[in-house]
């Protein structure tokens, strides 16, 4: 992530298709989705964060560990886990060399389906597309071998 990318938020067109992509993540929803968008929209906030960013030593976030299990891989997620919660499951992947993406597309190599409540509509895009579908016990086994 970069800060040019994170100036994006201030631009509405820019920020609208930014925040569609925020519907995939664990633990975000309409609301903070919402409040996200209220509070790009007010022009003192987006005015106060560009002088934070004039004032400040800002770099860019680098993936830190490129080895691993994962590496050079593109994940997914859907469903809830047993062993872990989505929001660990992707820590783990990161930490591993993998990138977690948002949405289904053709760069996806994995869709790590949990087994409570995954989403139909993600495994069905992934068929179609023949991205290899991992179940949460073949996520364990890859994990500890």
């Amino acid at each position: 992530m970069s800060i040019k990318r994170f100036t994006n938020l201030f631009n509405q067109e820019k920020r609208d298709q930014l925040l569609k992509n925020l519907v995939d993540l664990d633990g975000i929803g309409e609301t903070q989705i919402n409040s996200i968008n209220s509070f790009f929209s007010n022009q003192t906030n987006v005015r106060i964060i560009q002088n934070l960013i004039n004032e400040l030593n800002i770099t860019n976030y680098k993936i830190k560990n490129t080895k691993g299990k994962f590496s050079n891989k593109k994940l997914m997620f859907t469903g809830g886990f047993q062993k872990m919660s989505r929001s660990e499951a992707k820590a783990v992947a990161e930490n591993n060399g993998g990138k977690v993406l948002g949405t289904i597309s053709k760069k996806l190599d994995f869709l790590v389906v949990g087994e409570t409540k995954p989403t139909k509509k993600k495994i069905d895009q992934a068929k179609e597309l023949k991205i290899r579908i991992i179940s949460e016990k073949d996520w364990d086994k890859i994990l500890n071998s």
